[in-house]
């Protein structure tokens, strides 16, 4: 009996490791190294601005819609980043547990053994054989009986303990491994998304500082109105077609409206004349600085019927608000909704950004009424 134990116990050292699930953080550095190439093409792009071949508008836009997809993976980075570090504060708690109940069964299992070698090989035969009549050794065997079957369970309990830690420290290792890669990538995140940022910073200066290029990039900008009026167009047929908005009252939309973010009014709706270059600008909108990161909020109720990038405009949200009247809310950093999505009047739908902004964080909201922009500032409460 005490050979068939140590045989036991010497069985449960060698347990083989469990295979660890391979890690997704290789194909998030694959991702990662796509958009820094692609970043790196997008900067010496716009760096090229007296190639009047190539739009100042496209490159800006190309480069922060790269950024904000940059963006986008360093909070994916980060948001694994604080699970794998949750999940190592676990698994090093149930490493500990695991570490005391294998030394408490290990302390267990030694006394038993102890109590064997002592009782020696015919320890169990001598206790039969010591019996006094057939009741006595049926009461005999059947103490045995569930000594061996105790024993039984303390070795197994050993070798589940045993596998438990070996799986444990294993995932523990892998979990560790990830934990510091990932660290790593969101340390050349913030310094890719940095670098660029000085870069974007360098060739606006360079925009706002030349006549040229000033002029030129107010023209590209003026030709992405028109743009925006296709869109609305589309989006308009699209609506009526399908059904997808049901039709209001016409001027369902009222006065009192809340503002889409607070901030102040840097330009207004109509004709504006610019300072630097004294050229008269058709706004079509109002621009609201603000700062990054700042709720925008639909300014009534309605369906979402865009979301997306439009050069000029950044990334963009559009509401659908019914009976043709459209809202746009442009230079955004991130959406909180998506197409088709129902939205309530004073609901958070993106936030502030200055995604294809020369002049920083701000917001770019218009009104369109049956295709035509309309000023919003009567329509909306007192300035924020």
């Amino acid at each position: 009996m005490t050979a068939l134990v140590l045989a036991l116990l010497v069985s449960t050292q060698a347990l083989p490791a469990p295979a660890v699930a391979a890690p997704t953080v290789a194909t998030e550095k694959a991702r990662l190294d796509a958009i820094a190439a692609e970043i790196e093409a997008r900067v010496a792009a716009l760096k090229d601005l007296d190639n009047r071949e190539r739009s100042l508008t496209n490159s800006l836009g190309e480069l922060d819609e790269s950024l904000a997809r940059l963006a986008d993976e360093a909070e994916r980075a980060r948001a694994r980043h604080d699970a794998l570090t949750a999940e190592l504060a676990g698994l090093e708690q149930d490493t500990g547990l695991d570490e005391r109940a294998l030394a408490d069964a290990r302390r267990r299992l030694e006394a038993r053994l102890r109590v064997l070698y002592v009782t020696g090989e015919g320890g169990a035969v001598r206790a039969l054989l010591g019996a006094e009549g057939f009741a006595e050794l049926a009461l005999r065997r059947r103490f045995l009986r569930g000594l061996a079957e105790s024993d039984a369970k303390l070795v197994a309990e050993v070798a589940r303990i045993e596998g438990s830690l070996v799986d444990k420290r294993a995932r523990l290792r892998a979990a560790a491994a990830d934990a510091e890669q990932v660290r790593r990538q969101i340390d050349e995140q913030r310094s890719l998304i940095a670098a660029t940022r000085e870069e974007r910073s360098a060739a606006l200066a360079r925009i706002a500082g030349e006549r040229t290029l000033t002029q030129r990039q107010q023209r590209e900008l003026e030709q992405r109105r028109a743009a925006v009026a296709s869109l609305i167009g589309r989006l308009a047929e699209e609506s009526v077609r399908r059904a997808i908005v049901p039709a209001r009252p016409r001027g369902r939309l009222g006065r009192n409206l809340p503002w889409p973010a607070e901030g102040v009014v840097i330009r207004k709706f109509g004709i504006v004349v610019e300072k630097e270059t004294k050229a008269e600008v058709v706004s079509n909108g109002i621009e609201i600085r603000a700062e990054q990161g700042a709720p925008v909020q639909a300014v009534s109720d309605g369906r979402v019927a865009f979301v997306g990038w439009l050069r000029g405009f950044g990334r963009l949200v559009i509401v659908d608000h019914g009976s043709g009247v459209h809202s746009l809310s442009g230079h955004l950093s991130k959406a909180a909704v998506s197409v088709g999505d129902e939205v309530r009047r004073g609901q958070t739908i993106a936030f502030i950004g200055d995604t294809e902004s020369t002049n920083g964080s701000k917001l770019y909201f218009e009104l369109r009424e049956n295709g035509r922009p309309r000023d919003p500032t009567p329509l909306l409460r007192a300035a924020p």
